[in-house]
């Protein structure tokens, strides 16, 4: 490779072209070795900028990935307690417009009430799903276990609800509290209590009362419409948050070709430049041992 270069009149000029040669060689090894071609601000001011905010945006679009991830697995675990409540409480429904036919006897009865007592506690072991060592159905009471006693089935949490945020500004509620699936607007007690209607249930059918049981069942219906409310509130939110992760996976795809084009080095070209400068430096040397050797014989005359 020929390279051609200026004469050198006094040292202090091939110094100073010298110096910008290595200067070339030193930030062509660096941009080789860290695999960057911009490593600093003075190296292009205006990508170094955007290679920062890039950067920046990264990192919070990793936290809000870290949030929606984690909701996207607590409300799974929520969903799964509410379509199971759910399951338990349609069988319960089935059972007991069978068990009021004047086709079934005491016995029979009697088993019908096992299993609803079985469908209730059921129903109790799910209102007091873990997530992650915590709570599901507390409110923000997530240390504390909703539903202490069955037999009561009186509850221990509160009724607040918690948000998360999944974007700047906009935010989605990621939990429910226990006593608005158990009991309904009327609370404990009421019409709407799943837990008290089953129990009275199970004690119309041990008691053979088929009175007692064609009276329970119309607090069934709504009990599971409302069920499904909640269900179909808890999909919406799921979409939601489905929403924010493509959104994050797609940005952050982008933001990584970004920096791709911004800051990775190609390896050919920096291997050419740092030949290339090598070779500008050997001629350097060349020319400025020919000035001395001249500048030697002029003074020996």
């Amino acid at each position: 490779m020929a390279i051609r270069v200026p004469e050198f009149s006094d040292l202090k000029q091939f110094l100073r072209y010298n110096g910008r040669a290595r200067n070339d060689q030193a930030a062509a090894l660096e941009r080789l070795s860290t695999l960057k071609k911009v490593n600093r601000g003075s190296d292009e001011p205006e990508h170094y900028l955007r290679i920062k905010n890039a950067r920046a945006d990264l990192s919070q679009t990793a936290a809000f990935q870290d949030t929606v991830k984690s909701a996207l697995a607590k409300q799974s675990v929520i969903e799964g307690a509410l379509d199971g409540i759910r399951e338990s409480l349609t069988r319960a429904r089935e059972l007991t417009i069978q068990g009021s036919s004047f086709l079934y006897d005491d016995l029979e009865r009697e088993t019908i009430a096992d299993q609803i007592q079985q469908m209730r506690l059921d129903i109790f072991n799910r209102l007091n799903t873990q997530y992650e060592g915590r709570y599901l159905f507390s409110g923000t009471a997530i240390d504390t276990r909703p539903f202490q006693d069955p037999t009561t089935g009186a509850y221990s949490g509160n009724t607040e609800l918690t948000r998360i945020r999944i974007a700047p500004g906009d935010s989605v509620i990621d939990n429910f509290h226990g006593e608005e699936i158990a009991f309904g607007p009327g609370g404990q007690g009421s019409a709407d209590d799943i837990l008290d209607a089953l129990q009275d249930l199970e004690t119309a059918f041990r008691n053979n009362d088929t009175v007692a049981i064609n009276a329970e069942l119309p607090r069934l219906r709504p009990a599971l419409q409302r069920l499904n409310g909640q269900i179909a509130e808890l999909g919406a939110r799921g979409l939601r948050l489905v929403s924010a992760q493509t959104y994050y996976d797609e940005f952050e795809e982008s933001l990584r070709a970004t920096l791709v084009e911004l800051e990775d080095a190609d390896l050919a070209e920096e291997a050419v430049n740092l030949e290339t400068t090598q070779a500008r430096i050997d001629a350097q040397l060349r020319a400025q041992g020919s000035v001395n050797r001249q500048t030697l014989l002029d003074f020996l005359g």
